[in-house]
């Protein structure tokens, strides 16, 4: 990926040692780094046959605009981990990215220019997967012949996806590959499964979700994305629908609605995948007793902790910790 300024020019990333850095990292990426006057660029690229990750931590003591240009072939998903952006792509579209959210991109002849605020930190995580792997996936998914037409006829022309908001299944398997457990030998194999249920899962977001009939008013979008956050600030507890409308200041069918078409899920639905997600987590990477899992993610009794998530993973709690 290729980065300019109107004001700086081509920005030069210099190779650095990942272990000089603090904080998440995208294990055995190649890691490049800028720092001038505008503040840091921090990119780590992972590259495969078939696909390729990048994750990127922008910090700008300026307000700045920057030109971006991809280099790669196929579909690109773009996930927004934090800030809120306005993209505009191919110098024509524009979209807001919201914290939260990505958005399908092709990436051959991709350019994109994006206003950076000053004082703000932007994590972003990108996934890159070549024509040959959506091809794989055209008979599941035929609106992918899009991507491969694009990239067939050299021209990436074709019509701009809206961003949507990543699933929780999502956000966990993105974290998976940030804190990867294993060495060099089992990483592979680890994230090539990761990232083909990241794009099944992101393609399930986009081509089968049922949009309502009526786009959201903006403050209707931010209190639904309020409801959201509400929910994920303590799974312990089960927040009802009257609670959650009267917080966000959102009637009760419009929060519903909304909360469906833009997280392709019910409110209670979307609870309960959040707090399998987090205890599969924690089963996975902890010790904690199980009965300690089960009150963290909002249980009283084991046993109806254990039945849930049989239901939901079709394994008990403990089978999965053995294996």
């Amino acid at each position: 990926m290729l980065i300019r300024s109107p004001k700086y020019g081509l920005i030069t990333l210099i190779p650095i040692n990942a272990d000089d850095i603090g904080g998440i990292l995208l294990p055995g990426s190649q890691t490049l780094f800028s720092e001038k006057d505008f503040g840091t660029i921090l990119i780590q690229e992972f590259n495969a046959d078939h696909y390729s990750l990048r994750y990127s931590i922008f910090n700008f003591l300026k307000k700045i605009t920057l030109l971006f240009q991809e280099e790669k072939t196929g579909i690109i998903s773009r996930f927004l981990l934090k800030g809120s952006l306005s993209i505009k792509i191919r110098g024509e579209e524009k979209v807001h990215l919201r914290e939260g959210q990505f958005i399908l991109l092709s990436a051959i002849d991709n350019k994109e220019t994006a206003v950076f605020d000053k004082g703000k930190e932007y994590r972003i995580f990108d996934t890159a997967y070549s024509t040959e792997t959506l091809k794989e996936l055209v008979t599941s998914f035929p609106s992918l012949n899009e991507y491969i037409s694009a990239d067939s006829s050299a021209k990436g022309s074709l019509k701009l996806q809206r961003p949507r908001f990543a699933s929780p299944k999502m956000t966990e398997i993105v974290y998976d590959l940030l804190k990867c457990p294993y060495d060099e030998n089992l990483r592979k194999l680890y994230f090539e499964n990761k990232v083909n249920d990241f794009l099944f899962e992101m393609l399930v977001q986009t081509y089968k979700t049922k949009p309502v009939a009526a786009e959201l008013e903006s403050k209707e979008l931010d209190a639904v994305v309020n409801a959201r956050n509400i929910i994920l600030s303590d799974l312990k507890k089960h927040f009802t629908i009257p609670e959650i409308s009267q917080q966000v200041q959102l009637n009760e069918f419009k929060l519903k609605a909304g909360f469906k078409q833009q997280f392709g899920t019910g409110i209670f639905e979307f609870l309960i995948q959040a707090r399998m997600e987090k205890a599969r987590k924690l089963l996975i990477e902890t010790d904690k007793p199980i009965k300690e899992i089960a009150s963290l993610t909002g249980y009283d009794h084991l046993t109806n902790f254990i039945t849930a998530f049989g239901r939901y993973f079709e394994v008990t709690p403990g089978s999965l910790r053995r294996k």
